[in-house]
């Protein structure tokens, strides 16, 4: 399959000159790209790995969360930004390109918003062919390695399954990770480290995680750093043998730094006197919890109540939903995504150092940033 991409990549014909330059051709490169293209301009990707779109088929599991049905700014970290960014109809545009690209989805808990289908390929393939249908080159299997200003043009080297150079009036980055590039500018950056994934932790004397892997519980679970909650939520927690994961411990990892505290209210927010009278009553917390999770508290409400796991750091980076970094955003108008000192340069996506909270924030905002980019850098 790799060697068929990448022929079908060698295929393409790279333009030595257009409009617009996407660096990068994810979920936000190639929303900056249909943009462009539909408002009139020659729209060119690159992308380093073989197949444009390949990041949106992992996420959500392979089923794509591409937003939410109640987008709050404070989910971001920069919210100020992405409010001046994404403007009062931010998931009212987001739900308008997908209704224009031909996409029907659902509703899940939480406001997650998924494709009918519940596959990530069906969001993919709906943005190729709109791209393609607006004329925009892809060109995959091409790595940007460099990126130069010149008069009234920019010049943009790539290497892959063929190599050359692309002038265009303006140049989009839609690209995480390019901090020597961003370096190469005169930009500053924030560097880049994973977010929204799994957390190492170690349990208290006498609570196994190997016995509790694979178990799963409804959680009010508080993020404590020197003893003072930093972060709060309620939702699903997933032990594993190395510590925890789940959405709720996705969005605490966005906080948690090694030696911070983890505290599991299992019984999630059941008032104590209660949770005691059915204790009592069921002579044991079998009826509260998971019976695996309520053995191996030895049925110990108190525990329940207040299950305390110490964070030793991010379980496995590789797999991380989001990259937290990027370009400081002081440095971009949010009316266009325009760099201030480089007139013709713009960003979004995961190029910005702009993350937010599970759910289809991340996408969401990948989708509206490269819209706003594309058609400011095609104006």
């Amino acid at each position: 399959m790799r060697e068929e991409a990448l022929a079908a990549a060698a295929a393409v014909r790279v333009p030595e000159r257009c409009d617009v330059c996407i660096v990068g051709g994810g979920a936000s490169g190639l929303a900056a790209a249909i943009a462009a293209a539909e408002a009139g301009a020659s729209a060119t990707v690159l992308e380093r790995v073989p197949e444009c779109g390949r990041t949106i088929l992992a996420t959500g599991n392979g089923r794509c969360n591409f937003s939410n049905a109640r987008l709050d700014w404070g989910r971001y970290n920069d919210p100020d930004f992405v409010e001046a960014v994404c403007g009062p109809r931010f998931g009212e545009n987001v739900l308008a390109f997908f209704e224009g690209c031909g996409l029907a989805w659902v509703e899940e808990e939480g406001g997650r918003l998924y494709p009918l289908s519940r596959q990530a390929a069906s969001v993919r393939e709906v943005l190729l062919a709109r791209a393609q249908r607006a004329d925009a080159t892809l060109a995959p299997a091409r790595e940007v390695t460099g990126i130069e200003r010149g008069v009234d043009d920019w010049r943009v080297s790539y290497e892959g399954v063929s190599s050359g150079c692309v002038v265009a009036r303006s140049v989009v980055l839609s690209v995480g990770g390019g901090e020597e590039l961003a370096r190469s500018l005169g930009l500053e950056s924030r560097p880049f480290e994973p977010v929204l994934c799994s957390l190492a932790c170690e349990a208290p004397t006498g609570v196994s995680l190997s016995a509790l892997d694979g178990r799963r519980a409804h959680v009010v679970a508080q993020l404590l750093h020197d003893g003072t909650e930093v972060a709060r939520e309620t939702g699903e927690v997933l032990f594993r043998d190395y510590g925890l994961s789940g959405i709720a411990i996705f969005d605490l990892s966005r906080c948690a730094r090694p030696g911070d505290v983890i505290t599991l209210d299992l019984t999630c927010g059941l008032s104590e006197s209660r949770a005691r009278r059915l204790a009592e009553a069921a002579g044991g917390c079998s009826g509260l919890l998971d019976p695996v999770i309520a053995a191996e508290l030895k049925g110990s409400l108190d525990i329940a109540r207040d299950l305390r796991l110490v964070v030793s750091g991010p379980a496995d980076p590789q797999r991380a939903q989001v990259t937290r970094g990027g370009l400081l955003t002081a440095q971009f108008d949010p009316a266009t995504l325009e760099a201030l000192e480089l007139p013709g340069l713009f960003a979004s996506g995961e190029a910005l150092d702009v993350d937010g909270a599970c759910g289809g924030f991340n996408l969401a905002w990948a989708w509206k940033s490269g819209l706003v980019a594309g058609l400011a850098a095609t104006r």
